[in-house]
């Protein structure tokens, strides 16, 4: 089937072999795809308050690092007597 003294022979080697390293490589790269976007689905989740932030080594943040505060109490203080 291959005749080594044949230039042609190393070729199609060389490129059977390219071939094959360029499948795997696409697999690895595909899987890492899939498995970074089932790691997003599965750790999403939705946010009740649009001004919080939930950070893993820091639990849920807010926006101005304070407390929360109800919507009445915002409006008053947000507009001087």
């Amino acid at each position: 089937m291959f005749d080594l003294s044949d230039p042609r022979s190393w070729t199609y080697f060389t490129n059977w072999f390219l071939v094959a390293v360029a499948l795997i490589a696409a697999g690895y790269i595909g899987f890492g795809i899939l498995r970074e976007r089932r790691a997003r689905r599965l750790h999403a989740r939705p946010h009740s308050d649009p001004h919080t932030l939930i950070l893993p080594d820091l639990g849920i943040t807010m926006a101005d690092g304070g407390e929360k505060v109800s919507g009445s109490e915002s409006k008053s203080k947000s507009t001087p007597a």
